[in-house]
């Protein structure tokens, strides 16, 4: 219960931050952004006794392919890939001005990445954050939090957090000045 109400704190904290950076950082609308989606870090503290890390690996990437898919079918995003997700990058595994800098060498306007958490046999959750690669700011940070351990269970969470990043990037856009001018101004 305790650790449930320190995960919404963090969660609106995150949320306020990002609403009051993201209007200055997010282009106009009508602009297709780029976004890459690297790969998620995970792990286990379920305890259970058998080793189930080879379908985790499995799950994880269908996670992240289904996030990238789902956002590439948007009129808000066009995917692209960095050169290190050819080895599977995650944040914990290459330094972030390394990722910061390959972004950017890309043309991404916004780098997926984060972490999912096994907590127990029917309880998983993470973290999903998304980086504003010109500005190098975070415009989206969300815990979630879902039921299951199964394939279903993980494009499930994907789907969902597709829409909460097209739905809160495009909110954005809205509220962002139109001509390129004013943007400049505002940051």
């Amino acid at each position: 219960m305790k650790q449930a109400k320190h995960i919404k704190a963090a969660a609106a904290s995150a949320l306020l931050m990002a609403s009051i950076m993201m209007p200055t950082s997010v282009s106009a609308a009508g602009e297709t952004q780029t976004v890459a989606v690297i790969g998620f870090d995970y792990s286990d503290s379920s305890g259970e006794p058998e080793d189930q890390a080879a379908e985790h690996a499995v799950r994880l990437a269908l996670f992240r392919k289904t996030l990238e898919a789902d956002l590439g079918r948007t009129a808000l995003f066009a995917t692209a890939t960095i050169p290190c997700m050819a080895d599977g990058c995650t944040i914990s595994t290459m330094r972030a001005d390394d990722l910061l800098q390959e972004s950017r060498a890309a043309g991404v306007d916004f780098l997926v990445f984060g972490g999912v958490h096994k907590m127990s046999t029917l309880v998983g959750g993470g973290r999903v954050v998304v980086l504003d690669v010109p500005e190098n700011r975070l415009v989206f940070d969300r815990v979630i939090s879902f039921r299951g351990d199964d394939d279903e269970a993980f494009v499930r969470a994907a789907r969902f957090s597709a829409r909460d990043i097209t739905r809160t990037v495009s909110a954005a856009r809205q509220a962002a000045p139109a001509h390129p001018e004013q943007r400049r101004r505002n940051r």
